[in-house]
């Protein structure tokens, strides 16, 4: 049995994606965990989940094959979805059905020995005490916001209600790594900007916080310290419409940054292969395939000769 390097919690989703142009693609596996998992896996990552299933994902499920699935659930349904684009850019998810909240419990002995954990649930599904007793049990836990009042959230609740501030203080306080979106954090900050909540995020407790911005690449910032910039590598459609797919590109940001954290420990590093992934993902179509991940010879590639 191989051996797990991260373990990967959240819903897994199938997803139909409806894009600006018309163009509707699905049922896929989508999700921040599906995209993360098989990112990091192409990256030569071994990687375990934590998730629930129903027999409703016929064929699809076959993308998580290069996974560890001892501790995906079955359960009576999937969690359902529409992905919907918006002609700004901004993403809107409408949650057909869904499954329980993922508990500390539900992870297996094996997985539990593991020492690096990440994350990324799509709307408070991943109870706070799982991240409270990871951080207890010492392990290295990266939490994507996204999930937690940020973009792929139903509800988005903000740092100006005492629930949002709750989970933001819950989570900040018992994680190594916080990523956001500025997405995210213009729903969990309103009014503030990408700096001045990454700023609130460390206020809140946060050691480590993350941050991606688009076209403008990403930043990290170390408690106190300034944020650290890096600019995004270049992109061009691979695909006969010519048109980059940003499906899966920030949970793409993530799993890049975690495939070289968990190698190197090296914050600057890992932004750098997170911006250098999704640059390449966002040059392919197909939702989340293994085929359309980038493995680490082309990352390594783009991060020498920005080809």
């Amino acid at each position: 049995m191989n051996r797990i390097d991260i373990v990967v919690i959240g819903t897994l989703l199938k997803e139909v994606i409806y894009f600006t142009d018309g163009r509707v693609v699905g049922p896929v596996i989508g999700s921040p965990v599906a995209y993360s998992s098989v990112v990091m896996a192409a990256q030569g990552i071994n990687v375990g989940v934590v998730t629930f299933y129903g027999d409703d994902m016929p064929d699809i499920i076959g993308e998580l094959d290069v996974l560890d699935l001892r501790n995906v659930m079955p359960y009576e349904f999937t969690t359902a979805n529409r992905l919907i684009y918006r002609d700004n850019g901004d993403k809107y998810i409408e949650y057909i059905c869904r499954t329980p909240k993922i508990r500390y419990e539900d992870i297996c002995e094996d997985y539990l020995e593991c020492k690096f954990f990440k994350i990324c649930p799509m709307d408070y599904e991943v109870d706070l005490n799982l991240i409270k007793m990871l951080h207890v049990d010492g392990k290295v836990v990266f939490v994507d916001l996204g999930g937690y009042g940020g973009a792929t959230s139903d509800i988005r609740y903000s740092v100006d209600t005492q629930y949002g501030k709750n989970v933001i203080e819950t989570i900040c306080n018992n994680c190594t790594i916080v990523k956001a979106s500025a997405e995210d954090l213009a729903s969990i900050f309103p009014g503030n900007t990408i700096e001045e909540a990454a700023d609130s995020l460390v206020a809140l407790g946060a050691k480590t916080v993350v941050v991606t911005c688009g076209e403008k690449g990403a930043f990290y910032k170390l408690g106190a310290e300034a944020p650290v910039y890096y600019n995004p590598f270049n992109a061009h459609s691979e695909e006969s419409h010519g048109q980059l797919d940003f499906t899966g590109a920030g949970d793409s940001f993530g799993a890049g940054f975690m495939a070289s954290y968990v190698q190197h420990q090296d914050i600057d590093r890992a932004v750098q292969n997170g911006n250098a992934t999704a640059s390449l993902v966002i040059q392919r179509s197909g939702g989340c395939t293994f085929n359309r991940m980038p493995s680490r010879e082309r990352i390594e590639k783009r991060l020498a000769t920005g080809e």
